[in-house]
């Protein structure tokens, strides 16, 4: 029986998910393989017994992407090979590294001495203890591209100045001067050119762009190389005034910049006149941020422009609380609206010529706040028209005076043929409901056409397109008729007058108050009463106060009179009680 054969030695596996330990020789060979084909950058550090930190190696990668043979530096102290990282900290945490073996990572070291710059990202980690490697890459060209996106990002395409997102981000860093010296001065100018839509609409926009391109050019060369210039957005622009030495710099260059804006434009082979309104909000009055600096200067350079615009403004706190309480009663219109806080007065209009008889009443609006009380028109009215809702508030009016005229009309027949007056608002006639709202109003409130009059002003006549006049015809094919309130205030040219469908003139009180004080301005009075009869209208003198008025102007041949020497606005109820009163007088007569 043959032997058995002895079993075999069973050969040692290693454990599963285990790597099988490297021969010591083996494991030195692919650690300097490794760090001679990494393409990444790789310097070796380690610590001396005295701990000093000494460079002991590299890579071939770190010779290309530094340009240099770090061979020569093997040995040396690491702020002696590499000078650039002297007072940079970087020696710190490599120590720390070496020694504690904590990880340390930086995306951008900025490195220069007399051979080498660039900026490096590096991660460095340690090998054993007391040594550690530094692998890097260099990041130069991606700064650079990143230097040129930031560039773009906040430069204006246009005009080639900083755009609005540089010109918070400098206010911001002027912001931060001040709360570390208290000396600090900066300030803030707000630029907005004055009907810049009408270069855009009348020729063109590249004629606008060109505009631009100049105004920025202009701005550049008023104030100094270390002063921001933005443009913002559209026709604004804004210069950041820092470092100067008295409140008066930023008032000189206001006035260079003015003069600078008021050379003509050359555009198209024609010449341009551009003004503007400009805000000014210095830096002695504290914001909390850059955009409430911004908009410091916004609200003074729109308080320029109201003020008729080509205009300089200076913010202060003052202006601060108007505007606010301005947003406020803003707000509260809608309110006001959907409440009925809003209500009318009717003021009379006397026909005085031969037959005294009353002609009609204008219906002016009027606002019983809750809180504050009675609101005037002088300070709501300009608030609905800024904020585009003196639309809603035109239409309730006319439909609350057609409304109550068409009841009196019923009540008494005397007033068959009065006429209500209703301020047409030239935001209302553009709109693409106009007509359609037009013809609503009269048909829900049974008030004829013929009886009522809409009264525009003569500048917004005169900036009336064909498609406004065109609507104002149709109107007044229904039978209602027209009438420019505040004659003689703007600017109209008798060619234009004769192309509208007007049935009355208004003398704006302003020359009726003035007719006791000279004869020039009975003069002005006597031409527009000629004009008016030359034009077949009829002319309403509002305001009359006095006896003497009265006659003067009954002798210039003027038959239409409202003022408070006949009656002020009357409530509803008060105006029903004179309408009675003026009855029995005419029956009595």
């Amino acid at each position: 029986m043959p032997a058995k054969r002895p079993p075999q030695a069973a050969r040692a596996k290693p454990a599963r998910g285990k790597a099988a330990p490297l021969p010591a020789a083996d494991a030195e060979r692919r650690y300097r393989r490794l760090l001679q084909s990494s393409p990444m950058g790789i310097h070796l550090f380690h610590l001396e017994e005295d701990g000093q930190l000494v460079f002991s190696g590299s890579n071939p990668a770190a010779d290309k992407l530094m340009h240099v043979d770090n061979s020569r530096l093997v040995g040396l102290p690491v702020e002696e090979a590499f000078p650039g990282l002297k007072d940079s900290g970087v020696s710190e945490h490599l120590r720390e590294v070496c020694a504690k073996g904590t990880d340390w990572h930086t995306e951008q070291l900025e490195y220069r001495d007399q051979s080498i710059a660039g900026s490096f990202e590096m991660h460095c980690f340690q090998l054993e203890p007391g040594a550690c490697a530094c692998m890097f890459q260099d990041r130069t060209e991606r700064k650079i591209m990143e230097t040129r996106l930031r560039h773009l990002t906040q430069q204006d395409p246009l005009t080639g100045i900083a755009n609005r997102a540089m010109c918070l981000e400098r206010i911001e860093t002027a912001l931060q001067r001040v709360k570390r010296r208290p000396d600090y001065r900066h300030a803030v100018i707000y630029i907005d050119l004055d009907r810049f839509k009408n270069i855009n609409d009348t020729m063109g926009h590249a004629a606008g762009d060109a505009v631009l391109v100049d105004t920025a050019l202009r701005l550049r060369g008023a104030v100094r190389e270390l002063d921001t210039v933005a443009r913002i957005g559209g026709d604004e622009f804004v210069v950041l005034m820092e470092e100067f030495d008295s409140c008066k710099r930023p008032i000189q260059a206001l006035k260079r910049i003015r003069e600078a804006l008021a050379e003509p434009y050359l555009v198209g082979g024609q010449e341009l006149r551009v003004t503007a309104s400009i805000g000014l909000a210095l830096g002695k009055i504290p914001a909390q941020s850059a955009e409430e600096a911004l908009r410091n200067a916004n609200l003074a350079m729109h308080h320029a422009k109201t003020r008729g615009r080509n205009r300089i403004k200076t913010f202060t706190q003052t202006l601060l609380r108007e505007t606010l309480s301005v947003v406020r009663l803003e707000n509260d219109m809608d309110r006001g609206l959907a409440r009925g806080e809003f209500f009318l007065e009717f003021q009379p209009i006397l026909q005085l010529g031969r037959n005294r008889q009353l002609f009609g009443f204008e219906a002016l609006a009027r606002w019983r706040h809750p809180e504050r009380g009675l609101v005037m028109p002088g300070e709501f009215i300009p608030v609905a028209e800024d904020s585009g809702k003196v639309v809603e508030l035109g239409y309730w009016a006319l439909r609350e005076g057609s409304r109550i005229l068409a009841k009196w009309r019923e009540r008494y027949p005397h007033l068959k043929d009065a006429m209500l007056s209703v301020n047409l608002s030239p935001q209302q006639v553009p709109k693409v409901d106009f007509l359609p709202r037009m013809r609503e109003i009269l048909l829900d409130t049974g008030l004829p056409a013929k009886n009522l009059k809409l009264e525009v002003t003569e500048t917004a006549l005169m900036q009336s397109g064909s498609s406004v006049i065109t609507k104002l015809h149709e109107l007044r094919e229904m039978g209602v008729s027209f009438s420019v309130d505040d004659f003689g205030t703007g600017y109209s040219s008798l060619a234009y007058l004769t192309r509208l469908p007007l049935d009355h003139l208004k003398i704006d009180l302003s020359f009726v108050r003035m007719l006791e004080s000279g004869q020039g301005n009975l003069e002005i009075v006597r031409a527009i009463i000629q004009l008016a009869e030359s034009l077949r209208l009829d002319v309403v003198a509002e305001g009359v106060e006095t006896s003497n008025q009265h006659d003067i102007l009954t002798s210039l041949g003027c038959e239409f009179f409202q003022g408070y020497l006949f009656s002020r606005p009357l409530s509803k109820e008060r105006a029903e009680a004179f309408v009675e009163t003026f009855m029995q007088e005419a029956c009595g007569s």
